[in-house]
């Protein structure tokens, strides 16, 4: 006797299991999705968000600062050399500061000059600028240093940390030489005021 096949009906589909396996297919293609744009995200952000410090690169600001230590020690070697007692007033004082006025910065940037301030007990030094006070716009200024003896302390700390908002030459506990190619004096007719260089402190 041959017994007829009957093809078997497949099973009738669990509901329940359908949605299980439609939300996991679901949930791994968010995820997905998710982790792309996490990654498009970390390619576009900068690498770094801190802020550059000050205009010029390190190297440059080393330069700088070297460049004024160098006239530093020409203009007191010629100070010394014209007025021998000068080294003496100024081995006694608190701190000394030297600065190369330069005609062509009254023009282009309304500053006449640059320097540096050294307070001998600890060494430290403060790159500052000056602005001459009693100069119209745009008057040109004829070079020449100038070397700053400091005989009070306090005063001294004072003028490195803030510079000076108002006319030194008023000041009574600075006293003021001034060199140019005729020789150096007793600066009497000067009158400026004095700011911390921000590129090189």
């Amino acid at each position: 006797m041959i017994e007829s096949i009957v093809p078997a009906h497949p099973p009738r589909a669990n509901p329940s299991l359908w949605r299980r396996v439609a939300l996991a297919v679901g949930g791994l293609l968010l995820a997905a999705l998710l982790a792309g744009c996490a990654s498009d995200s970390a390619k576009t952000k900068p690498a770094n968000l801190t802020p550059p410090v000050g205009k010029l690169s390190e190297k440059a600001r080393q330069e700088q600062r070297q460049a004024i230590l160098k006239v530093r020690t020409q203009t007191l070697n010629q100070l010394y050399k014209l007025k021998p007692l000068a080294r003496i007033e100024i081995e006694q004082a608190a701190g000394y500061g030297v600065f190369e006025i330069n005609g062509l910065n009254a023009v282009l940037a309304e500053t006449h000059g640059r320097g540096m301030v050294l307070e001998k007990k600890s060494g430290r030094i403060a790159y500052m600028r000056l602005a001459r006070t009693d100069l119209g716009p745009g008057v040109s200024v004829s070079p020449y240093w100038q070397v700053l003896v400091f005989g009070d302390p306090r005063r001294l700390g004072q003028f490195m940390a803030t510079g000076s908002l108002a006319d030194a030459s008023r000041d009574p506990s600075i006293k003021v030489y001034k060199l140019n190619e005729k020789g150096v004096s007793a600066q009497t007719d000067w009158g400026a005021r004095y700011f911390r260089d921000t590129d090189l402190n």
